[in-house]
């Protein structure tokens, strides 16, 4: 158990690329083009993109665009 790690704390310090607002836009802009192609309509895709762009901003601890 020793040699496996066992009763060490468990560190989750992922580093995640720079999540820039350029970034953001053309994620946001891809996931609406897949939504949409999928069969969703305007406001579900958007509002599905925008949950998307706002999960990742909180994975990295910042704050939110106004347009998200």
């Amino acid at each position: 158990m020793e040699m496996k790690g066992a009763g060490e704390p468990v560190t989750q310090d992922k580093k995640y690329k720079e999540f820039t607002e350029g970034r953001a836009k053309k994620l946001y802009e891809e996931l609406m083009l897949q939504y949409l192609k999928s069969g969703a309509n305007d406001v579900d895709a958007d509002r599905k993109a925008k949950a998307i762009i706002r999960k990742q901003c909180s994975i990295r601890g910042m704050p939110f665009w106004p347009w998200a």
